[in-house]
């Protein structure tokens, strides 16, 4: 029987932590709950060679047992092959191989992980016409293996046998534990036998060139095109970064599927049965196997980790037309990505769980890009500009076996979710919807959000004497039915949209369609504001973007004060059809002292906190605005310190904004300091840029008597850039 070294499984563990700390992947295993205490056969998908280094360590460290394997008879070669031997794997051609697997697993040492594909899918094609079918490295199709099902009811035929004989016949019982080499019953373990399936999923799936592959071809000269291929992927999955997803899943019970009464008529013979014996019950035993197996590979592909990679390979797959936008891939990747959420049966990768406008705006430009160039390397699509050219001929059926993770990754990305039918159903739902109607549904959706959380944050945090009238804090939206542009106009801080109001209608009047968002925390009152962060400012305006860009062909970013840096930094992130971006008297640096109190006094906050529960605290500073009907007349601390944050932000990535910037400042500015502005002006990655400044003591400019010079100013802009 193979013995576990230990020094291979130490080995095995620094090759894990090698994985997280050098290559940049990382491992995380869900649903370590469904391990049960028994014996167990894990029958998990078999993609890369990593399993072998990756799954043995990670299921040791669930289970506290070293676990043994059965690997292909064709990696029992080099240094792999030493590897495998001194983990305990059992190579599918050794003559005694299913004896030595039984035998372990009556004894209960050792649990076994087994690949029921039986090989290595490179293409993740499992299934055709309904039926669970591998493709094999000949191009032809085979069922998957039946091994691990027929060993787990094996194994516990065997189990519920040698305890019968234990009841009924001495004699016989030694014969047949001398059959599997052991001595007596306390070497037999009374658990249970339980096949466990399990996924594991890569995200993202590449391939290229890389170190290990150059290093590995100038060590070894004349590599076969397969190790070749092997090393591309897997090399460069590792260096790149690779999100290695384990999902355990709820173990099958075998037992109970032994209760046939020709099975039963079996367990009760009265003579020695060997491993290979024809017994009356053995064709029953493999229909159970048969079916024990399709439940199997139903429980392990259900749990595929469905990433932003999948529902791309769809919307491309299905959408009907010949060319979309990078901005309309975007959306239905938006949509596809909030619709799956809702699928009960589907497991979904970290990127999908979090909140998809935020991830839109700041993370799909490179998730896009990234599969694109995937896309683009399988023949599938042609990209020029911000245009997509499908390339419905290129997407080949037949392909190489070995090859096809290298030069039709997209197919690949396609197989792995094939089985899951509800998603890909969704998905091309999302993908044949017009352009038209996915416009009208998300600005709508967005027009809703924004409304009902203003709706809802008013009651809540509404303050007799302190808040103002809802329609101060209400978003406002003027729309025109063929606008030159949208845009987006912020409020500054303890303001409203009233606050922009004056040069929102003046943009109205002018032919543009006009979003003004209200910030969290604002319009309310200052509890509310208390209780925000500057992450919360920018998923406000992210939202107020989401409506104009669904609204008008192009979008400009602008705003006041605070707003003027929350639009700055939402344009670091360089959104789909924004075309220019304005600023009016950006908060980067402020004059008043409290401001640079802010970080010290919610540090006291925090430490009084823990002294005395409301003595010495100072979470509010009065506050004289320009506009009392609009402004708060108290000021949290906590959010002047967001607000230093934000700006902190804004001056590390000025130098992503590479659109037209308009920069207007007033020269006398009691709160925000100019040097500020001329700072922004300087740090700019934008070669067309141009600060103004306005011969004014007031900070409120959007106001009173310079306020239709600033506005005319602000339409030239906008007249020469859209």
């Amino acid at each position: 029987m193979a013995e576990i070294s230990r020094l291979a499984l130490s080995l095995s563990k620094l090759g894990i932590q090698a994985l997280a700390r050098w290559f940049k992947a990382s491992v995380r295993v869900y649903g370590a709950e469904n391990v049960p205490d028994g014996i167990i056969i894990f029958a998990v998908n078999h993609f890369t060679r990593l399993e072998t280094l990756i799954l043995p360590y990670e299921f040791y460290r669930l289970t506290g047992k070293p676990i043994m394997s059965l690997a292909y008879h064709g990696l029992f070669t080099g240094a792999l092959g030493t590897y495998l031997d001194n983990m305990g794997a059992v190579s599918t051609k050794d003559p005694n191989r299913d004896k030595t697997i039984i035998r372990s697993l009556l004894m209960g040492d050792n649990p076994w992980l087994i690949f029921p594909e039986g090989s290595m899918i490179k293409d993740k094609k499992i299934i055709e016409s309904g039926k669970f079918l591998i493709y094999s490295t000949t191009g032809t199709r085979r069922p998957p293996h039946t091994g691990a099902a027929a060993l787990a009811l094996r194994t516990e035929f065997y189990r519920l046998r040698l305890q019968y004989l234990q009841a009924t016949d001495g004699d016989l019982l030694n014969q047949q534990l001398g059959v599997f080499d052991l001595s007596s019953m306390e070497q037999v373990s009374k658990g249970e036998t339980f096949l466990v399936p399990v996924n594991i999923s890569y995200y993202p799936i590449r391939s290229r060139q890389n170190a290990i592959e150059k290093i590995a071809s100038y060590l070894v000269k004349d590599m076969p095109d397969r190790i070749v291929e092997e090393l591309q992927t897997e090399g460069t999955m590792l260096l790149s970064g690779v999100d290695i997803d384990i999902t355990i899943d709820k173990p099958l019970a075998i037992r109970p599927l032994l209760k046939k009464r020709v099975i039963q008529k079996d367990i009760r013979t009265l003579h020695r049965i060997m491993p290979d014996d024809l017994l009356p019950s053995r064709p029953v035993m493999r229909r159970i196997a048969s079916k024990l197996t399709r439940k199997v590979m139903a429980s392990i592909y259900q749990n595929t980790m469905v990433n932003y990679d999948h529902l791309i390979a769809y919307i491309l797959k299905y959408y009907p037309g010949q060319k979309l936008s990078l901005f309309s891939l975007a959306q239905r990747l938006y949509l596809a990505a909030e619709t799956v959420t809702k699928l009960k049966s589907v497991r979904l990768h970290s990127g999908l769980l979090q909140d998809q406008c935020v991830q839109l705006c700041r993370n799909y430009h490179t998730v896009l890009a990234d599969f694109l160039e995937v896309a683009k390397q399988s023949g599938a699509v042609r990209v020029e500009g911000d245009v997509i050219y499908l390339k419905r001929l290129a997407m080949k059926t037949f392909f190489d076996f070995h090859s096809i993770r290298r030069e039709n990754p997209y197919q690949v990305i396609l197989n792995e979710v094939e089985y899951l039918r509800p998603l890909t159903r969704k998905v091309r739902i999302i993908a044949e919807h017009s352009n038209w109607s996915l416009r009208w549904r998300l600005r709508q959706k967005f027009l809703r959000i924004a409304r009902q959380e203003f709706d809802s944050d008013y009651e809540t945090y509404w303050r007799e004497g302190e808040s103002k009238p809802k329609h101060i804090g209400a978003p406002i939206f003027y729309r025109k039915l063929r606008p030159r542009a949208g845009i987006l106009l912020v409020h500054g801080y303890l303001a409203a949209p009233e606050e922009v109001r004056p040069l929102a209608e003046y943009l109205h009047h002018q032919g543009y369609t006009v979003f003004v968002p209200r910030l969290r925390g604002h319009g309310t009152s200052p509890q509310d504001l208390a209780l925000r962060t500057w992450e919360d400012w920018l998923q406000s305006v992210e939202r107020g973007y989401m409506i104009l860009a669904n609204s008008a062909r192009d979008v400009v970013l602008g705003g006041f004060s605070m707003g003027a840096g929350l639009a700055l930094l939402a344009a670091t992130n360089m959104l789909y059809k924004v075309k220019a971006v304005f600023a009016i008297n950006c908060a980067m640096r402020l004059r008043r002292r409290t401001a640079k109190l802010a970080p010290a006094v919610v540090l006291w906050n925090r430490l009084v906190d823990k002294l005395v529960k409301d003595e010495g605290r100072r979470h509010f500073v009065p506050n004289e605005p320009e506009n009392p009907h609009i402004n708060y007349f108290r000021n949290p601390i906590s959010g002047v310190k967001e607000l230093m944050e934000l700006m902190e932000q804004l001056s590390l990535r000025l130098d992503l904004i590479k659109i037209p910037t308009l920069l207007i400042q007033s020269s006398g500015d009691p709160i925000v300091h100019p040097e500020g502005t001329k700072e922004v002006y300087e740090n700019l990655g934008s070669e067309d840029k141009e600060l103004v400044m306005f011969n004014s003591d007031r900070h409120g400019i959007l106001r009173g008597e310079i306020s239709q010079r600033v506005f005319t100013r602000i339409l030239e802009f906008l007249h020469s850039k859209v």
